[in-house]
């Protein structure tokens, strides 16, 4: 147990240790009745942000039902002999615990290109082998995962509340008989953003480094400022010797990291030039591409990546101490504010659309609002067929048209 990490380590083995998530382990428990009594149609799929405990409920599902999990991957998925293996061997009694075999899915949203062969799995274990099928996604709505929520029920995690991270860590602690300050776990849990697997895995790397080290870290972690400004980590990023300080520093602000990312990215030129300008940029662009990644997979493990590359990173690219400049407000922050009230305008008529017509938001955003764009500079026919059957003027829909068509622009 010693050498296991600790998010194994404490991985929860009952649903009732799971925290924080009350409401989903009462819809989980009618399913395990149903699964018990012989009577379940449908698979679970377990949908919510990273670290919110849904692969640990799906393990502690199998510990309290008293079967055997079986976790199946993307390669798995791929293979059709395997695929097979796996039906066989589900159907089949456990020879090691001589129990019932439950299959876990994890993370079925990262499989696109595996969506049909999921959905034949799927079918062919719950329907064919009544064999009980545990998924989870952290997105239910990607388009390859349309049938498979036909043919489960779908239980919601939420993202957790700090207090809930902060206690989870003290007991950690108090377990491992080690001594952090308070406000150092509470910064952890402020970092980590709900996700319990991340703030664990930095109580981890902190603590299991020498006594000195956490006495040094931890009393920096509890002596910053929380209100630290965004110019005061400008200053710290540009100006600092001490880039490790900077970082820590970062954390501090309210200031969201893409918002921080526009504050550096636009001051750098002014204090930065030659070659330790051309470091920094280089650092932000992949800080960039390290946030393209975070928001194509939804990992968030990666978001200290990115605010490391942003801050120590660009901190260091100084070759020489830079001369003073004036530092400045981004442009892009000052044209998005002045366009908060249209955007919200924007966004009621989105959720509005959305209700229309059966679909989530971000489909509207992100699938029909382009070919809406296009058709107000052609013939216009779907926006005419919306003013006829939605009772919103033609004027209307193109005015928010071109507000949204501005808004993309801004933000691309």
């Amino acid at each position: 147990m010693a050498d296991l990490p600790w998010t194994e380590k404490y991985r929860p083995k009952s649903l009732d240790e799971i925290k924080g998530q009350k409401k989903a382990i009462g819809k989980i428990r009618e399913w395990m009745n149903e699964v018990r009594s012989g009577k379940a149609k449908k698979s679970l799929l377990l949908v919510g942000p990273p670290g919110s405990g849904k692969t640990s409920a799906a393990h502690a599902i199998a510990n309290e039902l008293g079967y055997d999990p079986i976790e199946v991957n993307a390669s798995d998925l791929r293979d059709k002999d395997h695929l097979h293996y796996i039906v066989e061997s589900a159907h089949a009694i456990s020879l090691a615990t001589l129990s019932r075999r439950l299959i876990i899915l994890d993370e079925i949203d990262a499989l696109p290109s595996e969506g049909s062969a999921l959905v034949s799995l799927v079918k062919e274990l719950i329907t064919k082998e009544r064999i009980p099928v545990v998924m989870t996604a952290n997105d239910p709505y990607e388009r390859h995962l349309y049938e498979v929520r036909s043919l489960s029920n779908m239980v919601k995690f939420y993202r957790l509340r700090r207090p809930t991270v902060l206690s989870v860590l003290k007991e950690i602690c108090r377990k491992e008989k080690i001594s952090i300050l308070e406000s150092t776990l509470k910064q952890i849990a402020l970092n980590s953003g709900g996700d319990l697997r991340a703030a664990i895995n930095d109580l981890e790397s902190l603590a299991k480094g020498s006594k000195d080290l956490v006495k040094v870290i931890g009393n920096k972690f509890g002596k910053r400022d929380v209100e630290a400004d965004v110019f005061k980590v400008l200053s710290a990023v540009l100006y600092g010797e001490d880039c490790y300080s900077a970082y820590l520093t970062s954390m501090n602000t309210d200031v969201d990291p893409d918002m921080l990312f526009r504050w550096i990215e636009e001051n750098v030129p002014l204090v930065y030039s030659g070659k330790s300008l051309s470091n920094a940029y280089d650092y932000l662009s992949i800080a960039d591409i390290v946030r393209s990644r975070i928001i194509k997979t939804n990992n968030w493990k990666l978001m200290s990546y990115y605010t490391q590359l942003m801050t120590f990173a660009v901190c260091s690219a100084k070759e020489s101490k830079p001369h003073g400049a004036k530092l400045k407000f981004p442009e892009i922050i000052k044209k998005l504010s002045r366009t908060k009230g249209l955007r919200a305008r924007t966004r009621e008529f989105l959720v509005s659309l959305a209700k229309e017509l059966h679909v989530p938001a971000r489909v509207v955003r992100m699938e029909i609002t382009p070919i809406l764009i296009a058709d107000s500079k052609k013939d216009s026919r779907i926006i005419k067929k919306m003013e006829r059957e939605m009772g919103i003027r033609e004027k209307d829909i193109r005015e928010i048209l071109r507000d949204l068509e501005e808004y993309y622009r801004l933000k691309a």
